[in-house]
């Protein structure tokens, strides 16, 4: 069995690129050109849906209705780049309303995805190769819209149990968490524990998402520790760090994982596609591809300052409304 993993998709945009993110790009152009013939080595892919596909009382005119707010039309574009799981715990898929979540979870359901994440959702299992491999996943990062959301599942005390009670009923308990901070170049103390404690209850995998970065992956035991694959898709151009990503490629038999690799992989500003950018690197005991430093300070004015070179890019009107509701505080 083969399963890749990758980090953070958008197909809409970030207010920076409006007119010139993964959305636009995407109407005429295949985004994962780069990485298609890596994707379609494995049984399934998976990864973090950030933005919801829907079209649920959108107005393309208002800023606050076009931002992270993907095309269903263009599910079609995962589906047919292998993907066959898609988290959607993470704090930006209710950013449209609990009807544009339940439409995201019917339109990837329509184009043969399953999504995990979904609150109360039980264990999502697939046969491969004579092998169970179950799905959890979870969020615990606060909502940006909703603190009290309840579409998507978060990473609580029911769901630890809940992941107690699934490891025997698979080979591999892969669980997807949501968590730690975008100001992180590294994973934090609760994290290392929290994987610790997973290892120990016997799950295959923890892969995780929510920082931006592509941090280090490592064994332990049995288990192997992603805890933030960092960007995939994404518009977020203002610093190299982000743009940093890759695919997490692992190979499995019923005793355990036998290889895991993870490809190097850039985010071009065009479009925020991913492109490989080199051979696989095997994981062994610890891999840190990409060099993140001590911290993430300066990100704002780094922000501003690319918002500005780009303003004549794309769609002028609605970067205009984002710098004005900016400047007012309403953003």
């Amino acid at each position: 069995m083969r399963i890749m993993f990758v980090g953070d998709i958008n197909l809409g945009e970030y207010y920076t690129a409006f007119g010139h993110g993964p959305r636009t790009y995407s109407k005429n152009n295949d985004i994962f050109d780069s990485v298609r013939e890596v994707l379609s080595k494995a049984d399934l892919v998976a990864g973090n849906l950030e933005a919801p596909l829907t079209n649920h009382a959108y107005r393309p005119t208002k800023v606050e209705s076009s931002v992270l707010r993907g095309d269903p039309a263009h599910a079609e574009i995962l589906s047919s780049a292998n993907f066959k799981i898609l988290q959607l715990a993470n704090n930006h898929t209710v950013q449209h309303g609990p009807e544009g979540f339940q439409e995201t979870v019917e339109t990837l359901k329509s184009v043969n995805i399953e999504p995990v994440g979904i609150a109360g959702q039980e264990l999502l299992t697939f046969d491969i190769d004579s092998q169970t491999v179950g799905f959890l996943a979870a969020s615990d990062v606060p909502d940006n819209t909703n603190a009290d959301q309840r579409s998507y599942q978060r990473l609580d005390a029911d769901f630890l149990k809940k992941i107690s009670a699934s490891v025997n009923l698979v080979d591999h308990l892969f669980v997807m968490l949501h968590w730690g901070l975008e100001s992180s170049t590294k994973p934090m103390k609760y994290q290392k524990l929290l994987i610790s404690e997973l290892c120990d209850k016997g799950v295959r995998g923890v892969i995780g998402a929510h920082p931006h970065l592509f941090y280090e992956i490592w064994h332990e035991g049995n288990t192997i520790a992603a805890p933030s694959l960092g960007n995939f898709v994404f518009d977020l151009f203002w610093d190299p760090r982000l743009l940093k990503s890759g695919v997490l490629d692992i190979e499995l038999t019923k005793k355990g994982i036998t290889a895991c690799r993870a490809w190097p992989a850039t985010i071009s500003e065009h479009g925020g596609r991913p492109i490989l950018t080199g051979s696989a690197q095997n994981v062994g005991d610890f891999l840190k591809l990409y060099e993140l430093g001590s911290d993430m300070s300066g990100e704002q004015s780094k922000k501003i300052i690319k918002l500005i070179k780009d303003l004549s890019k794309g769609n002028q009107c609605l970067k205009s409304q984002f710098i004005l509701k900016k400047l007012s505080g309403k953003i």
